[in-house]
C-alpha cells in the first residue's frame, strides 16, 4: 500500500505545524541565559565562593579604565569625565574617580575617629598618655625631625598634616602584619599610567542584560563621541569598560549572536547539501522544519530542567542539528530505495539502525554529564536529550511528510548506484590511506598533541571587559601573589572571631586584616570617656602646636577628629564601606588580603578556606585551583565514555568480522585526528576534549548505518555506494556544522569546532567509503563468525 493511504497528508502537515508552534512556545517561554562565567565552574572549587563574594560587592559598578603614558593627563581626564557624567543624572546615578579619603577631609576625620573609637582600650590609653601636656614638646619635635629627614614623600606629607600621630597611629593598627600605610589606592596604579573611574547605573538598568547593553551603548557614545570629541589630548588616552555590567552585556549578547550565527550557518549548510543530494524543495522544507522543532523542544526541556542555558552549552544547537538530520536522511534513502513501501514499512526498515544510533550517541554524550564542570555537563546532557528528541521527530514527524515525493507508481526495482559512487569509494579509501601516512609522519616529527589545561579556554575570543580586567589585575596589584580574603559572618562578634582565627594562621606573613574597622560596642563604651577628654584638650594641643612653630594647616585634620570625638556616636555602621559592608539582615562581609610565602599553591590557602566563613578569592587563586581539576576530567569523562562505547560496540556489531571493521574505522579516524592536531599545533583543553565522545559517537553512528546495510541479504557494493552518498551528506553537514562553532566568540567552542570538524570528516571517509570498499574487497575473509548476522 502506498504511503498516500498510510496517513492523510493534510492531517499530518497540520499536526507537524502545530507541534512546531507548541515547541517554539514551550522553549522560548521557559529558557533564560546564565551570563555568569563563574557558573561554568564547580561550585565547591576552592576560591570560587570567595571570588563570587568579592565580585558581588561591586556588582552594580561599571569601571571605566584610562590608560596612557602621561599620569597627570589621566588624572585630569578622570576628573573631567567624572564632572561631565555627574551632570547626566539620566545616565548615571553616581560616579567616583578618587577615594573618599582623598576627596573629602571630613570623611578622613570621620574614619580616623571611628577607628579610635573601636580600637583596643589599651591603645587608646597609650594615645592619651602620649598626648599628655608635658610630653607634647618632645612629641612635636620628633614629628618635625621625621618630616624633615624622611625619604618617603608620602610619609613626610602625612606627618606634616598629622604632627600628633593620631592618624598614623591608628593606620598602623589597621595594617597588622603588613605595611603601616593607608589601604592601596583602588583608583590608580602605582605609576599613574592606569586610572579608574567607577560608575553606578540608574535604577532599573540592571534588570536584565538587554537594558544593560542599551545603557552601556549610550554611555560609550557619551564618553567617546561627546566628552572626548575635539580634544586632541584626550584622544591620546585609551578608554575601556569593564566590571560586572560590562561582563553581563558582553556574554549575554555574545551568546545570542553565537546561537543565531550557528543555527543560521548550519541551516544554510544543511539546506545547500540536501539540495545537491536530492534536488527537491518540499522534503528540504520539512527537514528544516523538523530540525527547528527538535531544537525548540530541546530548548524547552533545557528550560524545564535547568532553567537557564550557560555560555558553553549554547553550542548544543549546532551539535544537535548536525546529529539528528542524518536520521531523516537515512529514512529518505530507504524510501528512495524502496519507493512502493508504505510509511510504516519504511519506518520498520530504518527503526533498528536509527534506534541503535540514537541510543549510542545519546549514551556517549550523556557521559559528559559526569564532568565536574557544569558547562560541559550541561552541554552533554542537552545534546543527549536532543538526539533522542530529534530521532523521534525525524521518524514520527518528518519521515511521513518528507518521503511523499519519492512515492512512484512504477514497479519497484533495484537501481544501481551511479558509477561515481563506486569511484568515490575507491578514491576516498586511497585518500584515507594517504592521510594515515601523513598523520604518522606528523606524529613522528612533532609528537602527540599536548594538553593545555589552563583556564584561558573559558574566556571569550574578543572581549573588552576581559581585556581591561586583566590589564587592571596586572597593573593595580603590586604583588602578583596578593590574595584577597573575604570574611562572611552573621554578627560583628562572629566576624571578629573569624579574623582572629585567620590572624593566627597568618602570623609571620605579610597580610592586612580589617579588624580595626569592625564595630565593637564594648570598646566604644570604654573608649568614649578617654577620647572625649582628649577632645576637651583641643586648646592645649593647638597652643603646643603654635609654640613648636607649625603652620595653621597642620592642626586642621586633628581639629576635625577632636570634633568627632566630642560628639556622641550616631551610627554603628563603619564609614569604610569598601572594606566592610553590612547587609539588611545584619550579616557582615569584610575584605582583607595576604601574600602567601609559598606562592599561589601555598598550603596556607587551604587552611584558611577550612575556617567557616573565610574565603580566599581572586582569579589567580581560582586558576590555580582549576588546573588540577581539568587534568582529572580526562579520566572522569573519557574512561566512562570508553566503557559505554565498548558495551555498545559488543551489542551493536555481530561477529568478529563486523567488530574488526568497526574498530578499524574508529582507530583510523582517531589516528588521522591526532596527526592533524599535531600538524596544526592544536591542543587538548577543557572543551576540545569533548571532541572525543563527539567523534566516537558519530563514528559509531555512521558505522552502524553502513553495517546495517552491508549485513542485509543481497547487499552489493552499489547499495553501499548509494548509502555512502547519503552518509556523505550527513557527514559533511555535521562536520561543517561543528566548523561553524569556530566562528563563535568563545575560545573553548572555537577549539571544539575545529577539532570536531576534522574528526567528523575523517570518520566520514573511513565509515562511508573505506569501510564498504574494504568489505567487498575482503570477501576472502571467512564468514563463519558472521552467521549470527
Amino acid at each position: 500500500m502506498l504511503i498516500s493511504n498510510a496517513m492523510p497528508a493534510a492531517f499530518s502537515r497540520l499536526l507537524f505545524i502545530v507541534l512546531v508552534a507548541l515547541a517554539g512556545w514551550f522553549g522560548v517561554s521557559r529558557l533564560d541565559f546564565d551570563v555568569d562565567p563563574l557558573s561554568l565552574l564547580p561550585q565547591d572549587l576552592p576560591g570560587l565562593q570567595g571570588t563570587r563574594l568579592f565580585r558581588d560587592l561591586k556588582r552594580d559598578q561599571l569601571i571605566v579604565a584610562f590608560q596612557g603614558e602621561d599620569a597627570e593627563l589621566l588624572e585630569v581626564a578622570a576628573e573631567s569625565l567624572a564632572e561631565h557624567l555627574a551632570a547626566r543624572t539620566d545616565l548615571v546615578a553616581a560616579v567616583r574617580h578618587k577615594s573618599l579619603l582623598q576627596s573629602d577631609p571630613e570623611v578622613i576625620a570621620e574614619v580616623i575617629a571611628w577607628l579610635w573609637r573601636n580600637a583596643p582600650p589599651e591603645k587608646v590609653a597609650a594615645l592619651a598618655a602620649a598626648l599628655a601636656p608635658e610630653k607634647l614638646p618632645a612629641l612635636l619635635e620628633n614629628s618635625r625631625e621625621a618630616a624633615a629627614n624622611s625619604f618617603d614623600l608620602q610619609d613626610a606629607t602625612l606627618t606634616g598634616y598629622d604632627p600628633f600621630g593620631i592618624a598614623r597611629g591608628v593606620l598602623a593598627m589597621f595594617s597588622s602584619g603588613g605595611d603601616a600605610a593607608m589601604p592601596a589606592d583602588e583608583f590608580s596604579s602605582a605609576d599613574g599610567t592606569l586610572r579608574l573611574l567607577f560608575i553606578k547605573p540608574p535604577a532599573g538598568v540592571l534588570a536584565d542584560y538587554r537594558t544593560i547593553s542599551a545603557w552601556l551603548a549610550k554611555l560609550r557614545r557619551e564618553v567617546r563621541e561627546i566628552w572626548r570629541q575635539g580634544d586632541p589630548e584626550l584622544a591620546k588616552i585609551q578608554i575601556g569598560f569593564t566590571g560586572d555590567p560590562a561582563f553581563q552585556a558582553e556574554i549575554a549578547t555574545g551568546m545570542e549572536a553565537d546561537m543565531r550565527q550557528s543555527i543560521s550557518a548550519v541551516t544554510l549548510i544543511v539546506g545547500f547539501l540536501f539540495w545537491l543530494l536530492h534536488r527537491r524543495i518540499v522534503p528540504l522544507f520539512w527537514l528544516l522544519l523538523a530540525i527547528l522543532c527538535a531544537n525548540l523542544l530541546t530548548l524547552g526541556a533545557a528550560g524545564a530542567i535547568y532553567g537557564s542555558l550557560n555560555v558553553m552549552s549554547m553550542g548544543f544547537a549546532a551539535i544537535l542539528t548536525g546529529l539528528i538530520e542524518d536520521f531523516g536522511v537515512i529514512g529518505l534513502h530507504a524510501a528512495s530505495a524502496h519507493p512502493r513501501e508504505s510509511y510504516h514499512e519504511i519506518r520498520r526498515r530504518v527503526l533498528p539502525g536509527v534506534t541503535w544510533s540514537a541510543v549510542t550517541i545519546a549514551a556517549i554524550f550523556a557521559a559528559l554529564g559526569l564532568s565536574q564542570l557544569p558547562g560541559v555537563a550541561q552541554l552533554g546532557m542537552l545534546a543527549a536529550l536532543g538526539v533522542l528528541i530529534g530521532a523521534a521527530v525525524m521518524l514520527l514527524g518528518f519521515l511521513p511528510l518528507g518521503m511523499k515525493p519519492y512515492v512512484v507508481h512504477a514497479a519497484a526495482g533495484e537501481t544501481p548506484a551511479p558509477r561515481l559512487g563506486l569511484t568515490l569509494q575507491k578514491t576516498f579509501s586511497w585518500l584515507l590511506a594517504a592521510l594515515l601516512l601523513a598523520a604518522t609522519a606528523s606524529i613522528v616529527l612533532k609528537g602527540l598533541p599536548r594538553a593545555d589545561f589552563g583556564s584561558s579556554v573559558l574566556r571569550p575570543e574578543q572581549s573588552e571587559a576581559f581585556d581591561v580586567s586583566e590589564q587592571i589585575e596586572t597593573q593595580m596589584i603590586a604583588n602578583d601573589q596578593t590574595i584577597p580574603l573575604l570574611f562572611l559572618a552573621a554578627s560583628p562578634d562572629q566576624l571578629r572571631q573569624k579574623l582572629a582565627e585567620a590572624g593566627k594562621l597568618l602570623i609571620g606573613t605579610p597580610h592586612t586584616l580589617p579588624t580595626a574597622v569592625i564595630p565593637d560596642a564594648n570598646h566604644q563604651r570604654t573608649n568614649a570617656p578617654a577620647l572625649q577628654k582628649l577632645a576637651a584638650n583641643e586648646k592645649v594641643l593647638q597652643t603646643a602646636l603654635d609654640t613648636a612653630g607649625f603652620t595653621g594647616t597642620a592642626f586642621s585634620l586633628t581639629q576635625k577628629v577632636l570634633a568627632k570625638w566630642s560628639s556622641p556616636l550616631t551610627s554603628s555602621v563603619s564609614p569604610l564601606t569598601g572594606l566592610i559592608s553590612t547587609a539588611p539582615d545584619g550579616s557582615m562581609t569584610a575584605i582583607g588580603s595576604f601574600s602567601p610565602p609559598g606562592g599561589i599553591h601555598d598550603p596556607l590557602l587551604a587552611k584558611l578556606e577550612s575556617i567557616p566563613g573565610v574565603h580566599p578569592a581572586g582569579w589567580s587563586y581560582l586558576r590555580a585551583s582549576l588546573e588540577p581539576l581539568l587534568k582529572r576530567e580526562i579520566t572522569r569523562v573519557c574512561l566512562p565514555t570508553a566503557g559505554i562505547a565498548l558495551v555498545l560496540f559488543v551489542l551493536v556489531f555481530h561477529g568478529w568480522r563486523e567488530r574488526l571493521y568497526a574498530f578499524g574505522v574508529l582507530a583510523a579516524s582517531a589516528w588521522v585526528l591526532l596527526g592533524g592536531m599535531a600538524a596544526f599545533d592544536w591542543t587538548w583543553n577543557l572543551m576540545s576534549i569533548g571532541a572525543v565522545p563527539l567523534c566516537l559517537g558519530l563514528g559509531l553512528d555512521f558505522t552502524i548505518h553502513m553495517m546495517h546495510t552491508l549485513r542485509e541479504k543481497g547487499a552489493t557494493a552499489a547499495h553501499a555506494a548509494s548509502l555512502g552518498r547519503s552518509l556523505a551528506y550527513c557527514g559533511l553537514s555535521t562536520g561543517l556544522a561543528f566548523g561553524s562553532l569556530a566562528a563563535g566568540g568563545n575560545h573553548g567552542l572555537i577549539s571544539l569546532g575545529f577539532i570536531t570538524m576534522t574528526g567528523v570528516l575523517t570518520v566520514l571517509l573511513a565509515s562511508s567509503f573505506a569501510l564498504p570498499f574494504l568489505w567487498f574487497h575482503g570477501r576472502s575473509l571467512p564468514d563463519r563468525a558472521d552467521a549470527g548476522t
